[in-house]
């Protein structure tokens, strides 16, 4: 019994050492990891919108498309052309009213933001540095940090090998900066973060990037993010109520993920801003098509480039119905808003897996 006893003793030290060196890790057993479905467990600000989802419907997708959906245990799929939906599927047991997390779709949202901000004259350029705004931030440009090109490592811990750093994404364990971001917010990781020389201009995913745009944003407009969402999209696109997780520390939303809506509310936003805001321009024209059809080659395009917080792309499978470039918001598992301009089109995919890019385009459309 007393050896027992000791164990017990040695385990709970072994513990409040961990705690100690890794404090967040309460924050984030406490809340677990993001759920795919409402309601979850957390803090929410509530973005206003109307009472509920709008109902929804549209003919069933075609059998490829179901397949393919099907196959990649897809959760919801909706797609419209000219504000019209021409196919729409749900999986057992959900429907238009079910809210889905929208893990990282939402960073291209606050992509967007500052791209509006640099049109309001709220910020004087793109390729100024994050710290004219934000003192305590890196020294790295507005505009490598909207493209994850800012190259950002943490102070004093070494990458994991020579193509990953630790504050990048896939590098992600409740003991990385992630984890810490997650649990604390971006304040508590900015005076550590730096750009490191061989990486700056890389491409490396890295929520950091749009926690820091959150924060950036928050400056500029002297409110809080959910508001700015709120009152520049989510509200006039005619979005639904939904809710956007908040940190339990710094009581701030998480600017890179988990949004909670119907896949019809992201139908209306992905329709909102590929219409550029309707009746009253949400940007300039020009600023515009450079954040959704940036100049880029066939061949850049093919391989995949991520702009403003956002990625591009473009089908052309010969022969096919559909053709020309495209941009997409993507998030965790495959959560996908396609907004495609030349077909005037809008398509929005939930899911618990990845389901294939361009395959989801071509089937859907070869009606």
């Amino acid at each position: 019994m007393r050896i027992l006893k000791w164990l017990a003793l040695l385990s709970a030290g072994g513990f409040g050492a961990i705690l100690l060196l890794a404090p967040q890790l309460v924050v984030l057993w406490s809340e677990g990891f993001p759920s795919p479905l409402w309601p979850a467990r957390g803090e929410f600000f509530v973005l206003s919108g109307a009472d509920k989802p709008q109902s929804v419907s549209g003919p069933a997708p075609n059998a490829r498309a179901m397949t393919l959906f099907e196959a990649s245990e897809g959760r919801v799929l909706l797609a419209e052309r000219d504000g019209a939906i021409f196919a729409g599927a749900f999986a057992t047991g959900l429907d238009a009213e079910t809210r889905l997390n929208s893990y990282s779709l939402v960073k291209s949202l606050v992509g967007v933001l500052v791209v509006k901000a640099a049109a309001d004259g709220k910020i004087e350029g793109l390729d100024i540095s994050l710290q004219y705004y934000l003192p305590e931030a890196p020294d790295v440009s507005i505009r490598s940090v909207l493209m994850m090109t800012s190259g950002l490592s943490l102070r004093g811990e070494p990458p994991k090998d020579e193509k990953q750093f630790p504050a990048d994404d896939a590098s992600f364990s409740p003991f990385s900066p992630v984890g810490r971001l997650h649990a604390f917010g971006i304040e508590s990781l900015a005076s550590g973060l730096v750009p490191d020389p061989e990486l700056h201009g890389v491409f490396h995913y890295q929520s950091v990037n749009t926690a820091l745009l959150g924060w950036l944003l928050e400056s500029v407009y002297d409110q809080p993010l959910g508001e700015i969402l709120t009152e520049k999209i989510w509200g006039p696109a005619g979005a639904s109520t939904a809710y956007w997780r908040r940190n339990p520390s710094s009581g701030k939303v998480s600017a890179y993920c988990c949004v909670y809506a119907s896949a019809s509310d992201w139908l209306k936003v992905g329709r909102f801003l590929l219409d550029n805001g309707g009746a009253e321009p949400f940007l300039p024209e020009a600023l515009w098509r450079e954040w959704i059809l940036p100049d880029l080659s066939e061949k850049e395009r093919a391989t995949g480039v991520y702009g403003w917080q956002l990625r591009h792309d473009i089908l052309d499978r010969e022969a096919a119905s559909v053709q020309g470039p495209f941009a997409y918001f993507a998030g965790h598992s495959g959560q996908i808003v396609y907004l495609l301009p030349e077909q005037n089109a809008v398509v929005v995919r939930f899911g618990a897996k990845p389901q294939l890019l361009h395959s989801t385009l071509y089937t859907l459309f070869d009606q």
